[in-house]
């Protein structure tokens, strides 16, 4: 089977080599798109100093919408520069009926990949839900997640998937890792790059994952953990069930100490910093 580090276009080649380490293949990402979403939570306050602070830390790359890549290009300029990824969906599936969200939610396109080569992002990256009550929204997405791919080979752009078992029928076991192996699979056929994952609770089970998986796969942060060893533990099991990194964002941007904690993810990933070092350096 060819190596899922191997894409045949050049474009895919540098620009994905600027997300994962090309001597590791692995990655530490920070998702910094939650005001798309969610509006000013805490911690993303003040966008351009935490993403200049998390970058001198170590982060690889940063998922961001569409205004914070604009206004903030800097970051992303220069040599040693952290990737882009540039979220090009939207969804009002996270917010809580107060704040005007609903049950399941819907999402839409917000960008394309023609807008996202403009940016000069390295990638980009949609949502894609299964589990809804309507099988045809579920279809639709699918669709509207095979264009985005079939874009993206056209212009050479890294597509990253994230699939998520959310919805009236999977709500109720969200984490199964045979659900997170099911998106997964079906991502990696409709073409995506890299992936962004649900992680399932323990390396035993994400092993489930990354065996019907064959693109890298990223971890998903979640909601923010209890504990710094329950962030660092998750970050732990899943690089040793066989996946690339992490893509998080709450454990990050809303930790005691952003940088620190940042700069230890960063080393467990690329330099096999354990749990309990991080946790020493963490004061935890």
């Amino acid at each position: 089977m060819a190596s899922p580090y191997v894409f045949n276009n050049p474009g895919k080649t540098i620009r994905i080599g600027r997300i994962l380490n090309p001597s590791d293949h692995r990655a530490a990402v920070v998702a910094f798109d939650h005001g798309v979403h969610l509006g000013a939570i805490p911690g993303v306050q003040h966008p351009g100093e935490t993403l200049e602070a998390l970058a001198d830390a170590g982060a690889d790359a940063f998922l961001v919408g569409p205004g914070t890549a604009r206004m903030f290009a800097h970051v992303f300029t220069g040599r040693g520069a952290p990737g882009l990824i540039l979220r090009v969906d939207w969804t009002n599936r996270w917010r809580s009926p107060e704040a005007l969200g609903s049950e399941e939610g819907r999402g839409r396109m917000i960008s394309t990949v023609e807008g996202a080569a403009r940016m000069g992002a390295d990638a980009v990256l949609t949502y894609m839900f299964i589990g809804y009550d309507d099988p045809d929204a579920e279809a639709r997405q699918v669709e509207d997640v095979a264009r985005m791919a079939e874009q993206c080979e056209a212009l050479g752009i890294g597509c990253i998937i994230e699939p998520m078992a959310r919805g009236k029928r999977a709500d109720h076991d969200i984490y199964s890792a045979d659900y997170i192996a099911l998106g997964s699979r079906m991502a990696s056929e409709l073409g995506a790059d890299i992936l962004k994952t649900d992680y399932s609770g323990s390396a035993e089970t994400f092993r489930t994952v990354t065996a019907a998986a064959y693109r890298p796969i990223l971890i998903a942060g979640g909601p923010k953990t209890d504990s710094l060893r329950e962030a660092l533990e998750m970050v732990q099991g899943a690089l040793d069930a066989g996946a690339n990194g992490m893509f998080i964002g709450r454990n990050v941007f809303q930790a005691p100490d952003p940088r620190q904690m940042m700069g230890v993810l960063s080393r467990m990933i690329h330099t096999g910093l354990s749990v309990d070092e991080a946790l020493a350096e963490l004061g935890g």
